[in-house]
């Protein structure tokens, strides 16, 4: 169609009216990104728009392997107004601008992103009666118009809605015709066994995602109960609050001018988790999740969890940050400033805003880092120990060191020893240990060393010996994926134990403390020499 227009100044335009095709927008419109557990919490979304308390899921597989998708909520419900607004493409703006909902596409595109019919049964307010609207994409195609059916209410779509409203208003949504969320399964065990893994992932999801709104003791957000195929979904709090070694590092309230020159504002708090083995329980450890992918901003539009598990492009994700996570919230106002997509799953700050999360979370990486440090040495030590790793090392310094020692050394009091090589006699002091564990005489693990250098030299049970520093990175990353190949770790001891004993041999006053700074300055070097290294896997306990 084409239409003439005038205007203020009597000249003649002409308008072009380009409807779009049906069939190819609605197939393209399914492949706008979602993936199964954001297409349901974009459901969930318009039902916590609609005030509801309860949201039940319900997701069958029949004996034909068809599969179809319930979700059913208490809220106001729709008479036939609301009902065609809500299945128009781009409906119109919701008058609570703080809501969930947002671009008004996300109930049609995320639901046909997996299936080819959705059916929407609602009973509003003002209006008793239920009614029910369809859109079914070969319809479409095959009418080649923008056609939305409005079928009768099957009695098993009304008992599933009462089920949830009883007699007063509500929604329920159907996905028939589901074509994308399983591949196609010749064996039905194998196909029954994918879907649980999907429902599993779906109540892992939505406990994460609606968690203030799950947990009756939020009280930033409206209380709603959430069941999945009959269980109900609890919240997952990702900051591990309720552990006692759970830290909060920094809590800013951070006010964000708007191009209207009003000011709306980002809460930030960052989180440090324990370590594995610091949880109260084995329970707690697996609930916490602790893991590459699940560090970094958690981030909350209206208190919905809309992102999470990296650092917005500020840094990558790496082990020795996977104890810190940091909660990231905002409302509705400041959808423009961080560009919120229409899945409401990812967003996009202006720089100035990343310039500044990138100055107030570098402390808390550095407190992160250390604490995974400290508690992967624990780990690697652990995995030494239980190995015996540097026993070896031990009997082969041992059988081999009075043929190479070329000092003398003596212990006089405390921590001081007389050392008489081919350059004198001199008085040192040195690391003493008295009570080596059996067979440990030569080489000495320990947590820990002055200036964190890797090696020291040390007199144990009063042979020469040489303690190594199990939190240093070159000792977590080189020697722990090693501890069981016993040739590689003498190997390395033994360069480490005859370092220690080339300072016995040629020390005097005036090395003294080139040597000190020479074992400071390697040290660092091999730290950073590692640095890009992979740390260490945890060992799971069975």
């Amino acid at each position: 169609m084409i239409k003439t227009t005038v205007n203020s100044n009597q000249e003649v335009s002409q308008e072009i009216i380009c409807p779009p095709d049906p069939e190819r927008i609605v197939e393209g419109l399914r492949d706008t990104g979602y993936n199964f557990n954001t297409a349901i919490a974009d459901i969930i979304d318009n039902s916590i728009a609609a005030h509801a308390t309860k949201v039940d899921i319900k997701i069958n597989m029949d004996p034909a392997g068809d599969i179809t998708v319930y979700i059913a909520d208490n809220g106001i419900g729709m008479d036939l107004e609301g009902l065609r607004n809500a299945m128009t493409y781009g409906s119109k703006v919701r008058a609570d601008l703080g809501s969930l909902g947002k671009f008004g596409l996300g109930l049609k595109t995320a639901s046909t992103a997996f299936c080819r019919s959705l059916s929407v049964i609602s009973r509003g307010q003002n209006d008793p009666q239920i009614r029910k609207s369809e859109w079914d994409l070969d319809y479409v195609a095959q009418v080649h118009e923008w056609k939305l059916k409005m079928p009768e209410v099957d009695p098993d779509e009304q008992d599933l809605l009462e089920a949830t409203t009883g007699s007063g208003t509500g929604t329920l949504v159907v996905w028939r015709k589901v074509d994308r969320l399983l591949k196609n399964y010749s064996n039905k065990g194998n196909a029954q066994n994918a879907l649980k893994r999907r429902i599993e992932g779906l109540q892992f999801h939505v406990s994460m995602v609606y968690q203030r709104f799950l947990d009756e003791e939020d009280d930033r957000a409206a209380n709603v109960k959430i069941s999945i195929n009959g269980m109900n979904i609890e919240a997952w709090d990702p900051y591990a609050r309720s552990e006692k070694l759970t830290e909060l590092l920094a809590e800013e309230e951070v006010p964000v001018e708007l191009p209207d020159e009003t000011v709306s504002s980002v809460t930030i708090r960052a989180y440090l988790l324990p370590n594995k083995d610091s949880f109260s329980t084995p329970k707690a450890t697996k609930d916490a999740r602790i893991s590459n992918d699940m560090q970094g901003f958690y981030v909350y539009r209206e208190n919905r969890l809309i992102h999470y598990g990296d650092w917005l492009g500020l840094f990558i994700n790496e082990p020795h940050g996977s104890l810190l996570r940091v909660e990231f919230s905002f409302d509705h106002n400041l959808d423009t400033a961080f560009n919120v997509d229409i899945k409401k799953s990812r967003i996009l700050p202006a720089e100035e805003i990343l310039d500044y999360l990138k100055n107030f979370i570098t402390p808390s990486r550095r407190a992160a880092d250390e604490r995974y440090r400290r508690g992967t040495a624990k780990n690697v030590a652990k995995q030494a120990e239980q190995r015996d790793a540097h026993a070896e090392s031990n009997r082969n310094i041992e059988e081999k060191a009075k043929s190479v020692e070329a000092a003398k050394i003596t212990v006089t009091q405390g921590d001081e020893v007389q050392i008489e090589n081919q350059n004198g006699t001199f008085h040192h002091k040195i690391a003493i240990i008295s009570n080596p564990k059996p067979g440990q005489v030569r080489v000495i693990t320990k947590p820990d060393l002055e200036y964190g250098q890797l090696w020291e030299p040390c007199i144990a049970d009063g042979k020469h010996a040489v303690q190594i520093n199990q939190s240093h990175p070159y000792y977590q990353k080189v020697y722990s994926p090693i501890l069981a190949q016993n040739v590689m770790v003498t190997g390395m001891d033994a360069l480490l134990w005859a370092l220690a004993e080339a300072e016995h041999k040629t020390y005097n006053e005036e090395v003294k403390e080139q040597y000190e700074e020479m074992r400071v300055a390697v040290s660092r070097i091999l730290k950073t020499l590692v640095a890009d290294l992979p740390d260490p896997e945890e060992e799971d306990e069975e």
